[in-house]
């Protein structure tokens, strides 16, 4: 394994991600502060929906756009450089074994899952406005289940990246993303 080729192009994915920092947050943030003003501000102060549904929507919006920036972080830049750029011919010729390639990608998606759930918490906590009730009484478990959603995140983007081409960019979205989204309990609970 050569970590300094590993930790250059995580250096060079992070590089990319940071000089396309405010598209980024506006398309990892967007949707969700959307979501909240909507559920957790508007339906909640006019009474279609109780107070407490806010303490509920919270982390369900973490995830989601913890899932949407992972997938999108890894399978968008995947698809163009397979299609448009052929990038993906120059990283294949880097002195790293292929997996390992896979591992950075899903290395750096996990990073921008995380920092886009880290950044929707504050966002979305004050799109709520008070009566959000979240609490970090168990900071492990917490940290475990974001570290397992950024992965699988990563992971999935990974695998529709290398699947899907780019004429099937929208398809990806309208059959594998919006149902997750929309049957993905992050709305409303598990046990309702």
């Amino acid at each position: 394994m050569n970590w300094k080729t590993f930790f250059a192009l995580l250096q060079r994915d992070g590089h990319v991600a940071r000089r396309n920092l405010l598209p980024m947050l506006l398309q990892n943030l967007l949707q969700p502060l959307l979501f909240t003003f909507v559920f957790g501000r508007v339906m909640t102060t006019s009474g279609l929906m109780p107070p407490e549904y806010k303490s509920m929507l919270l982390p369900g919006i973490m995830a989601i756009a913890m899932v949407l920036s992972g997938v999108q972080a890894v399978a968008m830049p995947l698809i163009a450089e397979f299609q448009f750029t052929r990038e993906i011919e120059d990283r294949l010729l880097a002195p790293i074994e292929t997996g390992w390639l896979a591992v950075e990608k899903i290395a750096a998606g996990m990073v921008q899952a995380l920092v886009a759930g880290l950044v929707v918490i504050p966002a979305a906590w004050l799109a709520m406005g008070s009566g959000v009730n979240l609490s970090f009484g168990h900071p492990v478990e917490f940290a475990v289940i974001c570290l397992l959603v950024a992965f699988m995140a990563s992971a999935g983007g990974l695998t529709l990246g290398c699947t899907i081409g780019q004429t099937q960019i929208g398809l990806m979205f309208s059959l594998v993303i919006a149902p997750m989204m929309m049957f993905g309990c992050a709305y409303y609970p598990w046990s309702k």
